[in-house]
């Protein structure tokens, strides 16, 4: 019988499709997905460079490069489910380190996680004296997460941008992406670009919510979605290879098993031909080689613009490598998807009901803007979306149903010891006051004069507040945007 391991890549091209029973012999889906998860790690600590170099002390360092070293090592032995929970342990512990965070992607990678972890770990005590994870149970209960992770993603992708700003084309962040992509063209101030823009990102994530759940085209939704999320990176508007090659992994985990088997084909064909030739380290090599030939390219370029900051150098390398690399992944997974379409649907066989709860926790806590709580890390990124001060500029709310006071809290620095503070406020930003005591809390030299509801409290400091700073929870899951009054409201993060 022949199995997975002897078809090469380039067999898939041919006018024979692989058989399915045939690759069913080796086929193991948590074997196709964790190179994904693995370069989806190694995406996210690229774009927090200085926490690489130290400058965020050395546990966050320490912790930063085992995640790189895991990462690198579950390329090397995918199958190895040890080297992936400790990928995903290590990447659950930078998250704690990191807290608050407001980076949308690391939220749902630590939810995801989170459940990996929770799986494996029931799945162990259920495997009793054996004491091994069975990889194909661990497979089918994280994908049920992986899905609705998506769907909630999309969800709240299109929920939190039906607001008057996001519709507006002058302001709207849809436009902010759209520009920098349509400028090579002559075509950024396009008004019919800016308004497609906009309502295409809600027809497109609309079109991917349905789709993860129509199996049998699932192909229509999640080719959109990788076009989509293969491009934004490129548009250089901020730092979202992270989030896209989440979204790639995630897709991995979400789409059919004849698809998930057919990409665990090519996968193994050539890992298996760069094996052959290199030996195991060789899996390792066209990443490598796309990293080192990428800089020499950034590098030659930054000789004729100088001006340059290192940020921007290491962000132009890995848009490059991202333009490659994600874009090789778009093309296989987009030819898994076509080959099989119309997709066989076959019902999955029923899951326990407590892995349901860990997205359901997720996605009533995406809810967090409109009750009060946190306005960071809840799906509402480039969404334009405002619900400050007891007002909103969403269209299904006059007035955000508020059941916690965080929000209404804003206030007006006047002056400061951190001079950022003062700049920010010259430039029209107000502060929610539970981020000016955590701060406050975090350097209890600095103090701060503000106006809350017209009146002045002068250098306040952690000592002069201390009956009134928040507690470690709050500290540790609320953090708050800057609010900005003027309409249209600009885009922000």
């Amino acid at each position: 019988m022949m199995t997975v391991s002897a078809i090469p890549f380039w067999n898939f091209g041919q006018s024979n499709p692989p058989r399915v029973k045939e690759l069913a012999y080796t086929y193991d889906g948590l074997t196709a997905f964790t190179p994904f998860w693995a370069l989806a790690a190694i995406f996210s600590i690229a774009g927090d460079t200085h926490g690489l170099i130290g400058y965020k002390g050395s546990a966050y360092m320490a912790l930063s490069w085992a995640v790189v070293l895991f990462s690198l090592l579950l390329l090397l032995y995918p199958r190895r489910t040890g080297f992936l929970l400790a990928l995903v342990a290590l990447s659950l512990a930078l998250y704690a380190l990191r807290l608050p965070v407001a980076s949308n992607n690391k939220t749902i990678a630590t939810v995801m996680n989170g459940a990996i972890l929770l799986s494996a770990a029931v799945l162990y005590v259920q495997a009793g004296r054996r004491g091994s994870i069975d990889r194909v149970a661990l497979y089918d209960q994280i994908r049920v997460v992986a899905r609705a992770l998506l769907a909630i993603m999309y969800f709240y992708g299109i929920f939190h941008k039906i607001n008057t700003d996001f519709l507006d084309p002058a302001v709207s962040c849809a436009v902010g992406l759209y520009v920098p992509l349509a400028r090579p063209f002559g075509l950024e101030d396009n008004l019919f670009g800016r308004y497609l823009a906009i309502y295409s990102t809600f027809v497109i994530e609309a079109i991917a919510i349905v789709s993860l759940y129509w199996k049998r085209y699932f192909a229509v939704g999640f080719i959109l979605a990788l076009i989509f999320h293969y491009i934004i990176p490129i548009s250089a508007y901020s730092w979202y290879m992270d989030f896209s090659s989440l979204v790639f992994a995630l897709y991995v985990l979400s789409i059919p098993t004849p698809a998930s088997k057919m990409l665990y084909g090519i996968s193994l064909g050539v890992a298996n031909a760069l094996r052959e030739n290199f030996g195991r380290i060789g899996t390792l090599i066209p990443g490598v080689s796309l990293l080192l030939t990428a800089g020499a390219v950034v590098m030659i370029l930054t000789l004729a613009f100088p001006e340059r900051s290192f940020d921007m150098i290491v962000h132009s390398i890995w848009v490059l490598v991202w333009a490659v690399a994600g874009g090789a992944a778009m093309v296989v997974l987009t030819y898994v998807a076509l080959w099989n379409l119309p997709c066989e649907n076959v019902s999955p066989a029923r899951q326990p009901a407590w892995i349901y709860a860990v997205p359901g926790l997720f996605f009533i806590s995406c809810l967090s803007p409109y009750v009060g709580l946190k306005t960071e890390s809840s799906i509402n990124m480039f969404s334009n979306l405002h619900t400050e001060a007891g007002q909103t500029n969403h269209l299904l709310f006059s007035k955000p149903p508020y059941l916690f006071n965080y929000q209404n809290e804003v206030v007006k620095v006047v002056d400061a010891s951190d001079p950022h503070w003062v700049r920010q406020s010259q430039a029209g930003d107000f502060h929610i006051l539970h981020d000016l005591k955590r701060q406050l809390r975090w350097n209890p030299q600095a103090w701060v004069t503000y106006v809350q509801e017209g009146a002045t409290v002068t250098r306040a400091t952690a000592a002069s507040l201390a009956a009134e700073m928040p507690n470690i929870l709050e500290r540790k899951l609320l953090i708050f945007k800057l609010v900005d009054f003027t309409r249209p409201k600009v885009c922000t993060h």
